[in-house]
């Protein structure tokens, strides 16, 4: 999925069809791939906008650390088994069954440890972003 502020290139006419995705809104993309074999959940942390109706939105009922969920719900080891017993197989791509997944265990940190784990991955993140721009202008500022 992509953002942009620009919109996605919808028509007027079929806008009323696409599902509203707010920040923090979790979608299933159920595309498979060699890292996602059954789909992948993808936090919209960019900015409100409008998905394709194909896609499944899970939106929390209660604000959640984004730089947490946005690696926790990409952990295949966590999340793969949890996708085999809620997913089944659609035209174009795997179908999140919502009722089936919300049905399932999931361990979870408590929100304080969520926020300490989001906060070095943040950190983390912002390092390596650093570090490829130095990279970057080294390689082409010599």
């Amino acid at each position: 999925m992509i953002y942009s502020e620009s919109g996605n290139g919808a028509s007027t006419e079929s806008l009323d069809n696409y599902k509203v995705l707010r920040v923090g809104d979790i979608a299933f993309e159920g595309h498979e791939n060699k890292d996602f074999k059954f789909g992948r959940f993808v936090m919209n942390d960019v900015g409100n906008g409008i998905m394709s109706p194909r896609f499944t939105v899970l939106r929390p009922l209660i604000d959640m650390e984004l730089n947490f969920w946005k690696e926790y719900i990409n952990y295949e080891p966590i999340m793969q088994k949890k996708l085999v017993y809620s997913t089944k197989k659609g035209t174009m791509m795997n179908e999140l069954v919502v009722e089936d997944f919300l049905n399932q265990y999931v361990a979870v940190p408590s929100v304080q440890e969520q926020q300490k784990i989001g906060y070095l991955l943040k950190c983390m993140t912002d390092d390596i972003t650093l570090h490829q721009e130095e990279s970057f202008l080294h390689k082409y500022m010599l």
